[in-house]
């Protein structure tokens, strides 16, 4: 399963950062870069969560 942005842009003070282990190619995770109170981290996760869509198999459509 493979999540996937729908739109390219990410909210305010949050950015993905690439795993650093070789056996997780591919892999990112969600990182926050300024410090911002507990509702502001809330509101961004939801609005990333409503841009985001699931592909679980993509080997079909390939």
């Amino acid at each position: 399963m493979h999540w996937v942005f729908e739109k390219s842009d990410l909210a305010s003070k949050m950015k993905f950062v690439e795993d650093l282990d070789p056996k997780k190619k591919g892999h990112y995770f969600l990182t926050v870069t300024e410090k911002m109170p507990i509702h502001q981290l809330v509101f961004n996760l939801k609005w990333i969560a409503d841009r985001m869509s699931v592909i679980k198999s993509a080997g079909r459509a390939l």
